[in-house]
């Protein structure tokens, strides 16, 4: 349990540390318990951040906020205020003890509270509220209950523009501001939740609607990449929702949401942003269902996919198929589905249906044939990550019927498809005898040597690359690590003569040849040496050489060595000195190697 004896040990001691110096250097201001137990303040730094901390009569920290960006358990601020409260409290402990009987003093502020009277209360209100137009927005929502205004649609849209307009700087809400603004129309939600579980239905729905415009309109021109003005327009199709699925609620109510979601889902940009869209059209179709809408429900889709000609609309168009589908599916209109799943077969997630279906009566000739045909649609869209999904299917049918030549085949394409995949070439390997995998092992390497010539760029192009040596590693270095061929794979390591190749094998042949290993990477070495620049370089180098020092135990002399020269030739780059150091394990910034 957090506390606050305690929250030092339990919070991060960067974030500790910083908000010591927060709280030492004064920035703590306004500290006030504004009720029993609760505290606020203002925290100053690089912005001025207000910060809540709520205990219990133990101190038990039980809550407590900031509205500055930090998305960790507890920022530094927070922090700050809990060490500026237990001074307070210390302070506090050392007063007067209260006696038995004896009224504990109010502070100053409470006091005057208590002086002033209801008539006086109501005049600096109205002063205030004509002076500060973010006061009265305040109170208004504070009070937004007690409203007497009977359009709680006209209220509520009031309510959230006014909160756009404190919160926006020339029409844009920034990213603090916008946590703020979404923190205060939760506020408002909350109203409408309580609307609903009294049985409120149309009041609930009416404020949700007038939310939802407003909201809609603020994510167009706010900075919410923390996603709290998008979580509240989710909040606010969630009211929605909770209304068109309770069972208590009129049916005259739920076809004035199906009507609102029907002209808003046509004219609104809510599938723009995030999954608005998607949710609300979520509600949309269970009304349709509940309030026998069907017609009406097939005739928006079918006015939808008309108007979606644009090259960026096909996902929603394929959406929209696929709810038709399902909706005509739950009604029991299985002819009609059917003929628009045939209509239809060019959606990859309808079509894998099928397939599914035909693999389970296995009817493998039905599924291939409707593969090949989604492969084809595939690649004349280039969409070929689906391609490789088709024949993935392809192969787990080919296993189902033994079919060894389109086993070898296809995981043989997929050995080697983005990359070496072990698990695929073994599979291609068993479709061959134990006595047939040599030779075919054989015959694949001359084909990737052969591919590798092929495409080996041109002479003056090599630079690129940093080595002349046509780049067989990369395609046939997996296949002699696979197959333990390591004379193979260390000749063509020593032949691209670069230290990033001998770093990427090193595991494979630091131990087999320690010696040889050896000699590729001391004038590479040498070399980086010459050309490190900045701490960053030097502490690389240092890693590279201590890596080799792990593995290579014969490395310890020839590498110290060259730690004594590179420190010699530089003895005016402390940082290079202390990072080479590390290496053969001195800690001071003088060499010193022990003998």
């Amino acid at each position: 349990m957090l506390t606050l004896d305690n929250f030092e040990k339990q919070t991060a001691s960067a974030i500790v540390q910083r908000g010591r110096s927060y709280y030492n250097d004064g920035l703590v201001a306004d500290l006030e318990e504004t009720a029993d137990n609760v505290w606020s303040a203002q925290v100053y730094g690089s912005d001025d951040y207000s910060v809540e901390v709520s205990l219990n009569d133990e101190n038990e920290i039980r809550g407590f906020s900031c509205d500055c960006p930090y998305d960790g358990p507890v920022c530094k601020h927070v922090v700050a205020v809990c060490y500026a409260i237990r001074e307070e409290k210390a302070k506090a402990s050392k007063m007067k003890i209260v006696k038995p009987g004896e009224k504990q003093k109010k502070n100053a502020f409470e006091n005057l509270l208590d002086a002033v009277g209801l008539n006086e209360y109501k005049d600096f209100i109205r002063k205030q509220a004509s002076r500060d137009k973010d006061f009265k927005t305040n109170f208004e929502l504070f009070f937004s209950e007690k409203m007497a205004n009977p359009d709680v649609e006209k209220k509520y849209g009031d309510l959230i523009r006014k909160l756009v307009r404190k919160y926006s700087d020339h029409g844009y809400i920034d990213y603090r501001s916008s946590r703020r603004f979404a923190s205060e129309v939760g506020n408002l939600l909350a109203q409408g939740k309580d609307m609903i579980a009294k049985g409120n239905f149309r009041d609930g729905f009416l404020l949700s609607k007038a939310a939802l415009k407003e909201l809609i309109e603020a994510v167009e021109s706010c900075d919410d990449s923390g996603g709290d003005v998008g979580g509240a327009v989710s909040d606010t199709v969630g009211l929605i929702a909770r209304v068109a699925e309770s069972d208590d609620a009129a049916t005259a109510i739920k076809q004035e949401i199906f009507d609102y979601l029907q002209t808003e889902l046509d004219r609104g940009p809510y599938f723009s942003y995030g999954d608005f869209g998607y949710e609300m059209f979520s509600v949309f179709r269970s009304l349709a269902a509940q309030l026998d809408q069907s017609a009406a429900f097939v005739d928006f889709i079918d006015n939808q996919c008309r108007k979606l000609t644009g090259n960026y609309d096909r996902y929603r168009k394929e959406f929209y198929q696929k709810q038709k589908i399902g909706f005509y599916k739950e009604k029991g209109w299985d002819d009609a589905a059917e003929k628009l799943i045939g209509q239809n077969m060019d959606i990859v997630e309808i079509r894998q249906a099928e397939v599914a279906k035909a693999l389970n009566r296995k009817d493998y000739a039905t599924a291939k044939r409707l593969i090949a045909e989604g492969v084809k649609v595939a690649e004349e869209m280039e969409h070929f990550g689906t391609v490789s999904q088709w024949k993935k299917e392809l192969l787990s049918i080919a296993v189902a019927e033994n079919d060894t030549e389109t086993i070898r085949r296809l995981a043989r394409y997929f050995a080697f498809d983005f990359g070496f995949n072990r698990d695929y070439y073994r599979q291609w390997k068993q479709t061959y005898s134990a006595t047939e995998q040599r030779d075919a092992v054989e015959k694949l390497i001359a084909e990737k040597i052969d591919e590798a010539n092929r495409k080996q760029p041109d002479a003056q192009y090599s630079f690129i690359f940093g080595s002349s040596q046509p780049q067989y590693l990369r395609y046939v270095g997996p296949l002699y690590i696979e197959e333990q061929m390591w004379d193979r794979l260390f000749a063509l390591v020593q032949a691209d003569n670069r230290l990033s190749t001998f770093l990427e094998y090193h595991e494979y042949l630091a131990k087999r040849y320690p010696k040889e290993m050896l000699a590729l990477y001391i004038p590479k070495f040498k070399f980086l040496g010459d050309k490190v620049d900045g701490r960053s370089q030097y502490a690389d180098l240092a890693a590279k050489m201590k890596r080799v020092l792990k593995d290579i135990p014969e490395a310890k002399e020839p590498i110290t060595a060259l730690v004594r020269e590179l420190i010699a030739k530089n003895p005016r780059r402390p940082a290079m000195i202390e990072e080479l150091n590390k290496v053969v394990g001195v800690k001071d910034k003088k060499f010193k190697v022990d003998k």
